[in-house]
């Protein structure tokens, strides 16, 4: 098959230019592969210390025990205050969590919260589905809006290899993509739109009291990590 000339040119400025992004040719502008032995806090804030760490060149996001027995503290991370974008396209690689009864996010939102603000989430409940979110705060208050049917499909892969999980956002509208492909998308008018940055979060949710004891791979430790490859951000 020959590829015409104008293809291949398009894909050289493709590579030329870090080329990302599921419709749109973008450029990387941020991003940490957690090569290092510890967390960057120049790009990072931590929450509950104990729980994130550097493994195996991943960001491990881990549920620690709490200062009663049976009760779990969960821990986060954040560019809030460090690193935000202004529309574009954020990617990360993800393995959650296959024990239930606590939660997995990957987020973005803008920090002030204040009209007009909003925020765009992934989130993992343990297991085969991941659901998506969205909130928006106007001139009257805050709402989030999801759809009737969860667009992700079920997978039970979420929770045994890595998928990558993105945000693009722009004037017009809000869309969320899995390993690539579209998701879903909200437009304006009907959404209102935020020309604010977003800064990015990630967060293993504590567990209620006593949580699911029995389920854990290991009890003593608590539940398996939520695991990140890495988290680019094009423009």
């Amino acid at each position: 098959m020959v590829v015409p000339l104008s293809r291949l040119l398009s894909l050289f400025l493709c590579v030329a230019s870090l080329c990302a992004g599921p419709e749109t040719s973008l450029k990387l502008v941020w991003s940490d592969e957690f090569n290092d032995k510890e967390l960057d806090k120049k790009k990072w804030n931590i929450g509950n210390a104990n729980g994130v760490r550097i493994v195996d060149g991943q960001l491990s996001l881990e549920i620690t025990p709490g200062s009663k027995p049976m009760f779990w503290r969960g821990s986060n991370v954040s560019t809030k205050g460090k690193y935000s974008s202004k529309y574009g396209f954020i990617e990360a690689s993800i393995l959650f969590v296959q024990t239930g009864g606590h939660g997995c996010g990957f987020s973005i939102g803008n920090e002030d919260r204040r009209n007009p603000s909003a925020g765009m989430g992934f989130s993992n409940g343990g297991g085969t589905a991941v659901t998506l979110s969205l909130w928006i705060v106007n001139e009257e208050r805050g709402r989030s809006l999801e759809p009737k049917e969860n667009p992700i499909p079920r997978d039970d892969t979420y929770s045994k290899k890595f998928h990558k999980f993105g945000f693009q956002w722009s004037p017009s509208d809000y869309k969320w993509y899995v390993d690539g492909r579209l998701a879903y998308t909200m437009r304006t008018p009907t959404v209102p739109a935020t020309p604010k940055p977003m800064y990015i979060a990630l967060s293993h949710d504590r567990l209620p009291e006593a949580g699911l004891l029995k389920s854990f791979k290991d009890p003593k430790m608590g539940p398996e990590p939520m695991r990140v490859d890495w988290v680019k951000v094009y423009q």
